[in-house]
């Protein structure tokens, strides 16, 4: 009994040290949180070692293996290929903006990149072209001098770069920091005899898992960003100035203006013709009073000339 009792110590003290706590760390069992680490059962061991292995991503330390020199990103990023996202945006004027919009985009694919989106606004002469595509690092400058060749003129040029070495070179650190706790996890659920001790390191194996895919999903997208640079343009139509010939003969600008005064006059006698009617009850009174009053006068003059 005693030999066994000394056996429980040791796996309970074996077992806690791989979990990077202490042997102290409370089992999940109420009837058992009382009792020393020492003398737990063998089934209450693993739930010991999941609480002290199952710890959150950001709460734990790199093994002594995994961590950099100097304790910090700065030496593992600077030995380590930069990762540079790269960022264009050009402001062009040409000629025609639909032929420059589809040469660009016949551009994007021949250097290895492809059009992430492409849009337009206005009509005919004022038509205004928006594109944006992605080519590889490698062929940034050169695409961006081929689509200046495209223009009339550069209005505006921008070009702008982000350093994200050192942060890819830390999520590196973290993934596999958390790989070797789910590692350890899985390791654990493989020995756990009791159902309760299985749910506990699943919850916390699930956790683990979540925050690789997370992490996973940063670093494609760094990685991603990195390798193909992204360039904006925008695209405006040469102005067209009207030239008029001021001493030469202009029949169309002629007829115009006659017409404009024709309008003009038509307008203007609809406008007469409206006073009038809207008056014509009173010019019809005075027109009858005038004419009872000339019948008056020429009824009077034969009277007159008899007498």
């Amino acid at each position: 009994m005693l030999t066994q009792r000394i056996w429980l110590i040791v796996l309970a003290l074996v077992l806690v040290g791989c979990g990077g706590n202490s042997a102290s760390a409370p089992a999940y069992d109420a009837d058992e949180s009382m009792l020393p680490a020492a003398t737990m059962p063998p089934m209450a061991a693993p739930a010991m070692e999941m609480e002290a292995a199952g710890q959150r991503a950001g709460d734990m330390p790199l093994a002594p293996d995994m961590m950099p020199n100097d304790g910090s990103g700065a030496i593992a990023a600077a030995a380590t290929e930069r990762l540079i996202i790269k960022n264009g945006d050009l402001s062009l004027r040409v000629e025609d903006v639909p032929a420059t919009t589809a040469a660009m985009s016949t551009l994007a694919s021949e250097a290895g990149g492809f059009v992430v989106s492409s849009s337009n606004s206005g009509l005919e002469q004022d038509l205004r072209a928006y594109i944006t595509i992605r080519v590889p690092a490698e062929r940034f400058e050169t695409t961006l001098n081929q689509l200046e060749a495209l223009a009339v003129r550069v209005l505006s040029r921008s070009v702008s770069g982000s350093d994200v070495t050192e942060e890819f070179v830390d999520l590196e650190a973290r993934l596999r920091n958390l790989e070797a706790t789910r590692d350890r996890l899985l390791d654990m659920l493989n020995k756990a005899t009791r159902v309760q001790d299985a749910l506990d390191v699943n919850l916390a194996l699930s956790d683990v898992q979540g925050q690789i895919e997370q992490i996973q999903g940063r670093m494609r997208f760094l990685s991603e960003s990195a390798a193909m640079s992204t360039i904006n343009v925008s695209l405006e139509p040469v102005p067209v100035t009207p030239v008029l010939d001021e001493d030469g003969w202009q029949p169309i600008q002629v007829a115009r203006s006659a017409l404009r005064d024709l309008l003009g006059f038509g307008q203007s006698l609809g406008n007469t013709l409206i006073v009038l009617l809207v008056w014509s009850p009173v010019w019809v009174l005075l027109a009858f009073g005038g004419w009872r009053g000339m019948r008056m006068v020429r009824s009077k003059l034969p009277q007159n000339k008899n007498k």
